[in-house]
């Protein structure tokens, strides 16, 4: 059966599989929790309570973990569970122990989309190494809104040419490789200036407008095979309006038949599998209560419901399909392509771990540190003379998160035989300990305000702001200014000399700026967001 997600949902090994399951085997089908490798393998599938569900989620954990948990979670169902991880920048940010890459935006910034192949790859064969076997990603949002919170180095960029070119490729670099891609959000986050995890956020546009942009975006990836697809709580008024006419008041897609089924799974013709995000997230759980998210979910087209509470999601459908709210054969049609993707994966013949080879690891990582040297974007460029061994710098880290932080310049600096002084955001009153600026040979400036779920932070709001005005006051003629995140600081001190976006935290891309500090490299990457626009 030819369908363009090349999902079979009649072959033998399906037709078998749905004959053999009970009603309660089915509803566990559609239910895809997250476990917690730390916790212990028996303690983290006891959140189970029993029920054999189709899908499970893996958090940040070494591979050993991984491997044991995913191993002992297949042994103990009879229907192969299809395991997932957020894989955006390969495996490294979920699976510690493999390689790191730079963030989306950071890869467009290459201009290369062979690239987001490689990375694609990579995502594929570290994350099937420990068991994972489906990437919640890519992200194909447009960062159509400098202060989106959640989007922002997430994105390719601001233009859907280049969002296209780069999650294609990533796209056929992990399912090449035997990884589900899954593109996400639909109906298309990058709009609003608020979070989704904490209210519904709004896709602002007209029909027209959505088609030539969001909706293209997606129809193109549909077309190009993804075998997935994640509905955001996002809403899109101009298409399933709230009857008040208030746009803050309408449906998210999660709690949509009309966005889900009649605009996605019809008129586009989708036809894998559809997956909501965390069902918990405000952006439909402030509209309704989570139970009733969850069936609704289930109504609006959605085939998994990821991140729910395993029991009560189990007996709130349950519920629903016996008392005939949701039928059997809605359940059935999710089911189906469930157990098609299983197959499409293979885990109807193996759930083995291949291991990845020093060549392929050594290529990919490589891969990793050129794209990383490729995306230092320089927006700003007054002269400055390389760092040398024997200096002294002032190193100033402002982050939104300590544990997003870019610690290791520091190390990588000291190795080179440079002198260190350090200052961090918790450091209200630096600028009364770092004494006269014209001591140190250079000023560094690090940021790191990425995208960050359920903290609407994105720009640089803080007390932190005070010692480094101070710093940029100075006006020291060796003072660099660089962002390991949201592109657009430039918004914030318009007259900075020299201004550099690195897009990402990950070592590959810190390694690449102490290179560029010295004058080993150069900044060759082009901007994919429009900075310039922003400012007055």
């Amino acid at each position: 059966m030819s369908t363009k997600s090349g999902l079979n949902t009649q072959s033998i090994w399906v037709n078998t599989v749905l004959s053999q399951l009970t009603l309660q085997q089915k509803i566990g089908q559609l239910l895809h929790p997250f476990l917690h490798s730390y916790k212990g393998v028996d303690a983290a599938l006891a959140d189970l309570d029993g029920i054999e569900v189709g899908g499970a989620f893996f958090f940040p954990e070494k591979k050993a973990a991984l491997q044991q948990l995913s191993t002992e979670l297949q042994r103990r169902h009879q229907v192969p569970v299809v395991v997932a991880s957020d894989l955006e920048n390969g495996a490294g940010r979920m699976v510690q122990d493999a390689i790191t890459f730079p963030d989306n935006m950071g890869v467009a910034a290459t201009g290369d989309p062979e690239f987001a192949h490689q990375l694609g790859e990579a995502a594929a064969r570290e994350g099937r190494e420990c068991g994972i076997h489906w990437s919640f990603g890519p992200v194909v949002d447009i960062n159509a809104n400098p202060h989106n919170p959640i989007t922002n180095t997430r994105s390719f960029g601001d233009k859907p040419e280049t969002i296209a070119k780069f999650a294609k490729e990533m796209i056929k670099g992990m399912q090449t490789h035997g990884l589900a891609a899954c593109a996400k959000h639909f109906p298309g986050d990058g709009f609003d200036d608020r979070d989704q995890h904490l209210c519904t956020s709004i896709n602002p546009l007209a029909m027209d407008e959505w088609r030539a942009t969001s909706g293209k975006l997606f129809q193109q990836m549909i077309d190009d095979g993804v075998w997935t697809i994640m509905i955001g709580h996002i809403a899109l008024p101009a298409y399933h309006p709230h009857e008040s006419g208030l746009l803050h008041k309408a449906p998210s897609a999660v709690l949509s038949h009309k966005l889900t089924t009649e605009l996605l799974r019809n008129e586009m013709g989708f036809d894998g599998l559809i997956i909501s995000d965390a069902i918990g997230m405000g952006g439909s759980c402030t509209q309704l209560p989570e139970n009733e998210v969850v069936v609704r979910s289930i109504e609006a087209g959605c085939d998994m419901v990821l991140f729910c509470q395993t029991r009560q999601a189990f007996n709130d459908l349950l519920a629903a399909v016996q008392t005939g709210r949701i039928s059997e054969e809605r359940v059935d049609e999710s089911v189906r392509r469930i157990l098609a993707l299983k197959e499409k994966l293979g885990l109807n013949d193996s759930i083995s771990h291949p291991d990845v080879d020093a060549a392929d690891q050594q290529r990919l990582q490589q891969a990793s540190e050129d794209m990383a040297e490729k995306a230092l974007t320089l927006l700003r460029d007054a002269p400055r003379q390389p760092l040398k061994a024997g200096m002294k710098v002032l190193s100033l880290h402002y982050r939104g998160d300590p544990a997003y932080n870019v610690d290791a310049i520091d190390r990588l600096l000291e190795e080179r035989g440079v002198t260190v002084t350090r200052f961090t955001e918790t450091d209200e009153w630096a600028m009364q300990q770092w004494g006269d600026p014209t001591q140190y040979d250079a000023i560094l400036i690090h940021t790191v305000f990425g995208p960050s779920w359920a903290t609407n932070r994105i720009r640089l709001a803080g007390n932190f702001n005070r010692p480094l005005v101070e710093a940029i006051k100075s006006h020291h003629p060796m003072l660099f200014y660089t962002s390991f995140g949201n592109p657009y600081q430039l918004y914030e001190y318009p007259l900075l000399p020299w201004y550099l976006n690195a897009y990402s935290n990950d070592l590959s891309t810190q390694t690449a700026y102490v290179k560029l500090l010295f004058g080993e490299i150069k900044a060759l990457g082009t901007s994919p967001v429009d900075v310039e626009k922003l400012l007055p």
